[in-house]
């Protein structure tokens, strides 16, 4: 099974990812791993050798898409063809900017969920970025639902993201076909 988790910042894809890549038993594939690996820092603007961590990003991501079963959680629409081309199904976590706010919070003031690359002040700065990115990236986002609607399951609650998540069963060929509420 390779899954494909994309949402706007702050929206629980990698929270989600890591439970289904431990009820799964399959590889977690974190795309911000990839750009702290090559460098990258807070975004774009303050990372000087930018093509270098783009270049590492797509060919780390190349080689993890290889396998046959994976989660992926993160939005670079520089690689995110090379994800859902390969994904049996792109989950789409389209929660609101309020709850992303107050995830960011707990994320910020919880080291264990901390991004490990980024100190308490980065992540406090990252805010302006939460809010930044729903306006710049959600039409990057809508662009990848369209492209892939067949294959896309759109969660737009906590609520809904959690009942996915029981839903989920090993062994479970493709979790395409759940539809929040059923």
């Amino acid at each position: 099974m390779r899954i494909d988790i994309i949402g706007p910042a702050g929206s629980g894809k990698s929270t989600l990812a890591k439970a289904l890549s431990l009820k799964l038993g399959i590889p977690h594939i974190q795309i911000d791993r990839f750009w702290f690996e090559a460098g990258g820092r807070q975004g774009p603007h303050d990372t000087p050798n930018l093509e270098e961590v783009r270049a590492h990003i797509r060919q780390s991501v190349k080689k993890a898409v290889e396998g046959e079963s994976w989660v992926s959680d993160g939005t670079y629409s520089r690689v995110q063809d090379l994800i859902a081309s390969r994904a049996d199904v792109v989950l789409f976590l389209d929660v609101p900017l309020w709850t992303r706010l107050l995830n960011h919070t707990r994320r910020a003031f919880f080291e264990s969920k901390r991004h490990a690359h980024l100190s308490l002040w980065e992540e406090l700065k990252f805010y302006k970025e939460v809010v930044r990115r729903t306006y710049r990236g959600r039409p990057k986002l809508l662009k990848i639902v369209e492209d892939y609607k067949d294959k896309v399951v759109t969660l737009r609650s906590l609520k809904e993201i959690d009942a996915y998540l029981r839903k989920v069963e090993v062994g479970t060929k493709s979790p395409a076909h759940y539809t929040p509420g059923s």
